[in-house]
């Protein structure tokens, strides 16, 4: 299992695999820090009808919100709803909703946590590695908007998702973004899939 984050350990949840006709997924960012699972399961099913799954991303240490995470609707119908509903507000926050791009697997798993400073891990995922996220706060929007974009991104390098699972699967990879989420999540999860 690869290893990131702050926290000592995480339970992730992930979208299966299926095709798009059997899973519609969005992807959730600018999420107020005071929203809960509930709020946002509420906030979509107004309009969009049954919800399969909520998740919104966690410090497990803390158990503050990431200010991003995930829903699953049921249908076409619900999916093409749900992303019309971009810039709507929820708690005060204008939410940021697009298709999940990430191909990854969803199940659980546990994952633990090192940061850069700690001599115990086994590769550095760092912005000067070839596992550097290169979307850059500001430029390319905010944290949910870089992870999602590096998603996306690394799921067009067959080359480098190749080596996922040879270079970072059962290591403790490691970066100076800890402890907000970023695109070591991403790179632990796809490690952890199948």
């Amino acid at each position: 299992m690869a290893t990131n984050f702050y926290s000592q350990s995480k339970q992730i949840s992930h979208q299966s695999n299926r095709s798009r006709d059997s899973t519609w997924s969005v992807f959730v960012g600018n999420i107020s820090y005071g929203t809960n699972e509930q709020d946002l399961r509420s906030f979509f099913e107004k309009t969009c009808g049954h919800v399969s799954t909520v998740r919104l991303i966690c410090n497990n240490q803390t158990r503050q919100s990431h200010g991003f995470g995930f829903v699953q609707l049921d249908a076409l119908v619900a999916y093409e709803i749900a992303l019309t509903l971009n810039g709507s507000s929820l708690n005060g926050r204008k939410l940021n909703i697009s298709p999940n791009e990430s191909k990854i697997t969803f199940h659980s798993t546990t994952i633990s946590t090192v940061t850069a400073e700690s001599s115990s891990y086994d590769v550095y995922i760092g912005r000067p590695s070839i596992w550097g996220n290169h979307f850059v706060n500001g430029r390319d929007g905010d944290n949910a908007d870089r992870i999602r974009k590096y998603c996306a991104w690394i799921m067009t390098q067959s080359e480098l998702l190749a080596r996922v699972e040879i270079e970072l699967r059962g290591g403790t990879i490691t970066c100076w973004c800890k402890p907000e989420a970023c695109h070591g999540d991403i790179l632990a999860e796809i490690a952890d899939a199948n």
